[in-house]
This record gives structure tokens, sequence and C-alpha cells, in this order.
């Protein structure tokens, strides 16, 4: 089961509240150099860097994705939408 999710799966807490719940968690799980698994595309992103208050992850093939550092937390394994997580495969 989710955390911060009803028996549904609906969220019980403000999506800004639970970015400020999960932000040190975030910090720690998410390392610039680790390689994290995207289950929106099915395709595994090195984080490489931090800017401007964004993450920015880069896959083998050549995507690139940008998270607001603050909403990192909300991509954890056990916090994110079925379908949203990023999952470390090498943190």
């Amino acid at each position: 089961m989710k955390r911060y999710r009803d028996k549904n799966g609906k969220l019980i807490k403000r999506l800004s509240e639970i970015e400020k719940l999960t932000a040190a968690e975030a910090a720690t799980y998410y390392r610039v150099g680790g390689i994290y698994y995207s289950f929106v595309d099915f395709r595994e992103y090195v984080y490489t860097a931090t800017s401007d208050g964004l993450a920015e992850f880069r896959s083998f093939d050549g995507y690139t994705m940008f998270i607001p550092v603050a909403a990192l937390g909300t991509f954890l394994p056990d916090v994110a939408s079925a379908g949203m997580e990023l999952v470390a495969v090498q943190a």
C-alpha cells in the first residue's frame, strides 16, 4: 500500500504537504550519479545534475527528464501513483 493514500488509493494529504514530508527521504534516495528506472516510459535514467531547483535525469538512449527537486519525494516507490514511480536500480 502506498503512503499518504486511503484504502482506495486516493491521496489523503495535499501534494504540497507530501512534498515537504518526503523531502529529506528523497534527498537521501535520489543521488546524482544514481540510476533509476522510470515506470512512466520503462527506461533507466541517470540522475545527472541539479540546477535551478530541477533534478535532471538522462536515459541511456537520449531522453531527458526534469523534475522539481521539491517534488522528488512524490516519485518515491511507496509514495508515487502507480506507474509514476522512479525506482533506484543503482544508487
